[in-house]
C-alpha cells in the first residue's frame, strides 16, 4: 500500500490554491505585468527558470556536488520547475497578450509540460521520486533467483520456455530499442494469458506468477528507460529555446 506523502500534498494544494485565486481575480487587474507586482513576479518567474540549470550543471561542476546531496537537487529543480511556470503565470494575468510574449509563455508551458513526463519516467526507475535509481542487474537477479523456482513447473512447456529464453535475450542486450522492450512487454501478457487457461484454479502456481512478474519488471525497466533517455533527448533544445524567446521577450519589452 503507497503511503500518502503529506508535504508533496501540501506543495500541491497550495500552488493550485494561489493559480485558482490568481484565475478568479484576473479580471480585477490589481496589478499589471509592465510595473509593480507583477513586474516582480516576472522577475521572479524567470529566475526560477534561470535555476533550473543548477540541477544539470551539478553533474558537471564538483564543488556543486559537494553542497547538497543529488536528491535535494532535484528537489530544488522540481520546486522550480512548478512554481517558475506558476509566478510567470500571475505575471501575464492569464492573457497571452503580444506574439512575443505567447511565443515566449508558450514554450515554457511545452517545458513544463514536458518537465511532467520526465518527473512519470524519473519515477519508474528510482526508489520514489527522490530515492536511488534502481539497477537492472538488481531485478535480474531477483529474476534468476525465481527462474530456479518456476522452471520447474507444469505451466513451463517447450513453447514458453522458448518464448521466455526469447524474451531474456531481449532484455539483456543493453539499452533496449524502444519497440523490443513493447514487444517484450506484450509477449509477457500473452504468456501470463496462456499460462491462465492452463492453469488448475485449485492449486495455482505461485512461484510462476512471481516469476513472470519480475520478468515483467525487467521489460519495464528497459521500457521506461529508453523513454527518459529519448526525453532528454527533446527536454534540453525544448528548454534553450524557452531562454531564448524569454531572452528575447524581456529585450523587446524593456526597448520598446
Amino acid at each position: 500500500m503507497r503511503t500518502i506523502n503529506y508535504s508533496t500534498l501540501l506543495f500541491c494544494l497550495f500552488t493550485a490554491g494561489v493559480l485558482m485565486l490568481g484565475w478568479w481575480q484576473k479580471d480585477e487587474y490589481w496589478y499589471t505585468p509592465e510595473n509593480g507586482l507583477g513586474y516582480a513576479f516576472g522577475i521572479i518567474g524567470c529566475t526560477m527558470m534561470v535555476l533550473l540549470l543548477l540541477y544539470p550543471a551539478r553533474k558537471h561542476y564538483k564543488p556543486m556536488r559537494r553542497l547538497f546531496k543529488v536528491h535535494h537537487w532535484f528537489r530544488f529543480h522540481m520546486v522550480f520547475g512548478v512554481w517558475g511556470p506558476c509566478f510567470i503565470m500571475l505575471h501575464s494575468n492569464f492573457n497571452l497578450g503580444s506574439t512575443n510574449s505567447t511565443i515566449a509563455l508558450s514554450s515554457m508551458l511545452l517545458v513544463a509540460g514536458s518537465g511532467v513526463f520526465g518527473r512519470y519516467f524519473y519515477q519508474k526507475l528510482h526508489r520514489g521520486l527522490y530515492g536511488k535509481q534502481i539497477e537492472f542487474s538488481e531485478l535480474d537477479n531477483d529474476y534468476q533467483l525465481s527462474k530456479a523456482e518456476f522452471s520447474q513447473s507444469p505451466l513451463f512447456t517447450d513453447d514458453m520456455r522458448q518464448t521466455v529464453s526469447q524474451i531474456e535475450a531481449d532484455l539483456t542486450q543493453g539499452l533496449v530499442p524502444l519497440r523490443t522492450s513493447i514487444r517484450a512487454r506484450h509477449q509477457i501478457r500473452q504468456v501470463r494469458k496462456l499460462s491462465k487457461k492452463r492453469s488448475n484454479k485449485q492449486q495455482p502456481n505461485e512461484h510462476w506468477k512471481i516469476g513472470l512478474s519480475k520478468l515483467y519488471s525487467m521489460a519495464n525497466y528497459a521500457f521506461y528507460t529508453r523513454l527518459f533517455s529519448l526525453w532528454h533527448v527533446l527536454h534540453l533544445p525544448i528548454f534553450f529555446m524557452m531562454l531564448i524567446t524569454a531572452t528575447v521577450h524581456i529585450f523587446v519589452v524593456h526597448m520598446y
